[in-house]
Parts: C-alpha cells; sequence; structure tokens
C-alpha cells in the first residue's frame, strides 16, 4: 500500500514539472521575438509547446498513453531542433522531456499491477 502511494507521488511530482517545463518554453517561444512583431506573431514559434501542453493535459487521465505521446514528444523534439548538433538543447530540452515520459509511463504501469 505505501509502495503504491510513493508511485502516485511521484506521478504527480512528474506531471507538474513537466507543465512547468512546457508553460516555461512556451512563454519563452511567444515573448521570443516579441518586441518587434508581438506575441501573437509568435504563436508558430510556440505550436510544439501548445501541443506538449496538451499531452501532458492527456497525462492527467490517462497516463500511459499521454507518457508514450510525451516520449515521442521527446523523440520529435530531437529531430525538429538537431538536438544531436547542438548538444544543450539535447540536454535541456530534449532528454528532460524524454525521461520525465518515460517516468510517467512507468509509473501508470506499476499503478496498473
Amino acid at each position: 500500500m505505501e509502495k503504491q502511494k510513493i508511485i502516485k507521488y511521484l506521478l504527480y511530482f512528474t506531471e507538474i514539472l513537466l507543465l512547468i517545463l512546457a508553460i516555461g518554453l512556451l512563454i519563452f517561444a511567444l515573448l521570443s521575438g516579441a518586441e518587434s512583431s508581438g506575441a501573437l506573431k509568435n504563436i508558430p514559434n510556440a505550436l510544439p509547446w501548445i501541443i506538449l501542453v496538451i499531452f501532458i493535459c492527456i497525462t492527467f487521465r490517462w497516463q500511459i498513453i499521454g507518457g508514450i505521446l510525451i516520449i515521442l514528444f521527446g523523440i520529435f523534439t530531437i529531430l525538429f531542433f538537431s538536438a544531436i548538433q547542438i548538444i544543450w538543447i539535447l540536454f535541456l530540452i530534449s532528454l528532460p522531456i524524454i525521461i520525465l515520459g518515460a517516468i510517467l509511463t512507468s509509473c501508470a504501469f506499476m499503478l496498473k499491477k
């Protein structure tokens, strides 16, 4: 019983950490370059992070599906941002998303047992 409680806390902590990360990146994407053109014109730059927020909202209801979507999104960021060539993007954006998605998925599988 105690083990399931710890797994649930880890699951909630991971979801909230992912949400903070995604909202931070969303705000950064909206505001970067907004001084010249305005924040509304930066919505195409923020679209990937809006999708990540939607995936995180899915994890609050369906953890396994949402975790898999977040892992795939992390892999997408490696390809989209050329994170293999720019190593700091790999370690600051892509890998944390993949790792947190894997934690979500594994916690959800442990709770199913």
